[in-house]
């Protein structure tokens, strides 16, 4: 599927040579001064993953033949329910062209696509102090917020860490 959109943009579906692209372009919004915990969960796993279990809910925008955004997604099934849920897992846009329609146009891709698949609801979430994606997601539908709290614990210097640390090194 590829649908082409205004500015030169066309999103289409994720395909395996767009994977090194995919992974640059999150390595570099995903960064660890900015999003700590997407920094952590964001590895080349993520795009290979969702590419081969969901790829017909992973998309690309591309401008002058050049990736420029993604949306990576998954179908949820809920045992014994009826209901299954779009999971909009990742999706960036160079920071070039922020302001352009290019995650706009990347939602409408993916959600077309869960709808297609009898998805009944579409989900997503985000740093709680992005405030920038969370008007976003707003004025694209989603609501009802739930806050999450995400801890961390440093395992450096837990006993157990420096004995298999020490045990190693022997």
């Amino acid at each position: 599927m590829s649908i082409a959109h205004p500015k030169s943009i066309c999103v289409r579906e994720l395909e395996l040579e767009d994977l090194p692209t995919v992974y640059a372009l999150g390595e570099s919004v995903f960064t660890a001064d900015k999003w700590p915990s997407l920094y952590r969960t964001w590895d080349e796993y993520e795009p290979v993953s969702l590419f081969y279990s969901d790829g017909e809910f992973c998309f690309v925008a591309e401008r002058d033949d050049r990736v420029v955004g993604f949306a990576l997604g998954s179908l949820i099934d809920k045992r014994k329910s009826a209901w299954s849920y779009g999971y909009l897992t990742w999706i960036a846009v160079d920071p070039t062209l922020k302001r352009m329609g290019v995650a706009t146009q990347l939602v409408d891709a993916i959600t077309e696509a869960f709808i297609r698949a009898g998805a009944r609801m579409m989900i997503v979430d985000t740093d709680a102090e992005n405030a920038t994606a969370i008007s976003f997601f707003r004025r694209h539908g989603f609501g009802h917020e739930d806050r999450h709290v995400y801890l961390s614990k440093n395992l450096t210097g837990h006993p157990d860490y420096r004995r298999l640390r020490r045990h190693h090194r022997d």
